[in-house]
């Protein structure tokens, strides 16, 4: 993060995460010329008789609208430079700026502080406010304040305003008026020398243009755009005048200069270089949108744009840790752990400070009374079985018999051998992607019901992806779909059994088959006893994407990382409780979503439910939070459904637990139709704010509405602004529109051979 005016305010502030925090406060410390400007900005804010600028103001430096898009980070580059200057020359501008980014992030803090203010509390300010403008000799700042004041009165506090108004009346009229004010004579003399400036300059471009016109110029057509090639060059005169512009052609490069190469998306794991195929399959040139912030304060993010630099000198570099040792193949301690994707030869694994994503891998070992679960560290060496998981938000990265293995977030997988030494993952639920250096590289795989060894081109990267999933409705059962992605290159793929013996393979799939590129095997256990051979509609971006794009989900992995394995030996539920009561949102909300990993919902309820202003999620954290634990657990199995049910009920809303169980599982049309979208409609005017959050969350999921109809309610406004919403669905209740488009029809195998929900549990 560099330097700068804004990403100062925000350190001095105090509202970056702490990596940051301590990064920049290093900076600081390092710098000539920042501990001065600290200390200017403070004492600046401080200052009682500092003017501001004019609120009528123009131009960069004095137009409120600037300070405002400063703050708000949506200045443009080409002026956020010139603004960050203004604010260092002047104490005026730098006084502004400081002043209301410190109220924005201490109100944001403390949400009592955007509450409106009463009669009293308005009473109480005019008169300060009138006590101050007397000593100050400045009636006309009264003035304004008063007209500003009389917009925001609300109708039963309009007599005691009007009271305190003339009580300040006989001090504003007691003071003097000051004449008007006239221009000084250096502003006039400033004018007339621009005047005579421009009109020198008028008559010097004219001068120019006459002067050159008894010479001879090019010719339209002797002048080339430098991008455009010509069908055939131009032949080359015998004898060329000095004056004429040649034409400009890149038909062919220079033989010394080699030709720049096309963009190509970044992959996970670069493939060392190798002969190129005969053809090679499109790259998909699309890039995900970057996902909003969990935290949903844009104030709060300082982007590394063009901002103007604070100079300091640099700082040391930390010497970055090896990279993970890799044991001998066919050894039994072969397998290690690695924070980060293994880097290209001779160079360092990615650090924090580089932007290299922080990894976090949990396995479960025998304790005294029960399984326990304990993080690994870098380079520790697993067993022959371990049963591993990803914490939300943390990628992490296995390396067995030279095969490297990549668990996306979320994920539980468990790693074996089979009895020929083979290593097989077997992915619960959740994304990994596996490669390999040596041309007979091979993985073993199990994914739902697709059992087998995948093996070929493994230096390109496969995906396997194993969803867990459930339909809406109280009724509904678990659905688990697997699906393996062969990647850019053709891969091999030769079904067995659990431990790698020959099995029955599945019904329209042969017993080994060349899985083309790009192409995917499939299994849903609707039909269990089947494999599909297919190309995806899509490439699926989880393939290439190795980190997350948000900051504060990346500082909270780090933090977690750092928290569990300070003590290897202990238990995680101890400090993943204790972290989630931390004042940080983003780490409040990692540790409850990994303890819902681990099976235990208390936390995630709590703070699903969590109303005070210190607790409580906005939206859009309360949303992000919801979708990546509860659909999970009720997809899970029926033991941790029923954990999630008893959480409910002990640690959420007082006598909402059933009701919130119910909105989190959803509502079939039958259900609705049955009176269930009454239910729906008058939960937005619930009591628990968790209730009014599920509700409109599934009423938008069954009828999806327009966006105006959409955001036309909102679970967090009073209760006078949500009104209007509630109108509009009670219509679309009264008109019977409360109900979704029946989905396709599917053809559902016997229910004898259709397998039970497996509960992971």
């Amino acid at each position: 993060m560099r330097l700068t005016v804004r990403t100062l305010l925000a350190w001095i502030d105090g509202v970056l995460g702490s990596d940051d925090q301590k990064a920049l406060g290093e900076k600081v410390a390092a710098s000539d010329v920042a501990p001065r400007l600290v200390e200017r900005t403070n004492g600046a804010v401080a200052h009682p008789g500092l003017s501001a600028p004019a609120p009528e103001g123009r131009g960069l430096a004095d137009d409120p609208n600037t300070a405002a898009e400063f703050l708000d980070n949506v200045l443009g580059a080409e002026r956020l430079q010139v603004f960050e200057r203004v604010c260092i020359d002047s104490d005026i501008h730098l006084a502004e700026v400081a002043a209301c980014h410190r109220l924005l992030a201490e109100m944001t803090g403390d949400p009592q502080a955007l509450e409106l203010l009463d009669a009293g509390q308005r009473r109480t300010l005019l008169a300060a406010v009138a006590k101050h403008v007397a000593a100050s000799g400045k009636p006309a700042a009264m003035n304004a304040a008063l007209a500003g004041t009389e917009r925001l009165r609300t109708p039963e506090s309009s007599a005691a305003a009007r009271q305190s108004t003339r009580a300040v009346a006989p001090v504003l009229s007691s003071q003097p008026r000051r004449p008007p004010r006239k221009a000084p004579l250096a502003a006039w003399i400033s004018a007339a020398a621009a005047v005579g400036l421009l009109l020198l300059l008028g008559g010097f471009f004219v001068w120019s243009l006459t002067r050159g016109n008894g010479r001879r110029g090019p010719k339209p057509t002797e002048i080339a755009v430098a991008s455009v090639v010509p069908e055939s060059p131009p032949e080359k005169p015998a004898a060329e005048p000095a004056a004429v512009v040649k034409p400009v052609t890149v038909a062919e490069p220079p033989a010394a200069q080699a030709p720049i190469p096309a963009a190509i998306p970044e992959q996970p794991i670069p493939p060392p270089p190798a002969a190129a195929p005969a053809e090679q399959p499109a790259v998909a040139a699309a890039v995900p949108p970057s996902p909003p912030s969990l935290l949903g304060l844009e104030e709060h993010r300082v982007p590394n744009g063009d901002a103007l630099a604070i100079v300091a000198p640099p700082a040391a570099r930390p010497v970055a840790p090896d990279g993970p040792v890799m044991a001998p193949i066919g050894q039994a301690a072969d397998a290690r752990l690695a924070l980060h994707d293994p880097p290209a030869a001779g160079a360092p694994l990615p650090d924090a400070a580089t932007g290299g994503d922080v990894g976090l891998l949990l396995h479960l070992v025998e304790g005294k009374e029960r399984p326990r679960w304990q993080p690994l560290r870098v380079n520790d060496a697993l067993a022959d079985r371990e049963n591993l998981l990803a914490p939300p938000w943390c990628h992490s990265v296995v390396t067995i018999n030279g095969i490297t293995i990549r668990l996306h977030p979320d994920t539980r997988a468990v790693l074996s051998r089979d009895p020929d030494g083979t290593p097989r993952l077997e992915v619960v639920f959740g994304r990994a992607v596996v490669r390999g250096e040596a041309a007979d590289a091979k993985l073993g795989v199990m994914a739902g019901g697709l059992c087998g060894v995948l093996s070929g081109v493994m230096r390109q990267p496969a995906g396997i992806e194993v969803l867990l999933t459930r339909d809406a409705g109280g009724d509904a059962e678990p659905r688990r779909r697997a699906t393996i992605f062969a990647g850019a290159a053709e891969k091999v793929w030769r079904q067995t059994g659990a431990d790698g013996g020959a099995a029955e393979p599945l019904a329209g799939m042969p017993a080994e088959l060349l899985v083309a590129p790009r192409a995917t095997l499939a299994w849903d256990d609707r039909d269990p006893a089947a494999g599909v051979v297919g190309p995806p509609p899509v490439d699926p971006t989880w393939m290439s994407a190795t980190a997350s794009n948000d900051r504060l989900a990346r500082a909270a992995s780090r933090t977690l990382a750092g928290l569990l394995t300070t003590d290897a030996d202990g238990d995680v539920e101890k400090p993943l409780s204790d972290l989630a009561d931390d004042r940080r949102v983003e780490n409040r909300m990692i540790a409850a979503a990994t303890l819902a990993l681990l099976g235990d919902y208390d936390q995630l309820v709590t703070l699903l439910g969590d109303e005070s202003p210190r607790g409580m999620l906005n939206e859009t954290q309360w949303t992000t939070l919801e979708e990546m634990t509860v659909p999970l657990a009720l997809a899970r199995g029926e033991n941790a459904a029923a954990r999630l049910g008893d959480a409910l009920q002990t640690c959420g809303p007082a006598g909402k637990g059933d009701m919130l169980l119910r909105l989190a599982r959803g509502f079939t049309d039958a259900e609705l139709a049955a009176g269930e979208d009454a239910l729906l409609v008058g939960a937005l005017d619930d009591g628990s704010l968790a209730v009014r959050r599920y509700a409109i969350r599934r009423l938008i999921e069954i009828v999806q509405p327009d966006a105006r109809h959409r955001m036309g309610y909102r679970a967090d406004r009073a209760p006078g602004i949500r009104k209007d919403g509630i109108a509009w669905w009670n219509s679309q209740l009264q008109q019977g529109r409360i109900r979704r488009e029946p989905p396709p029809a599917e053809s559902a195998p016997p229910a004898a051979s259709r397998p039970a929900a497996r509960d992971d549990e």
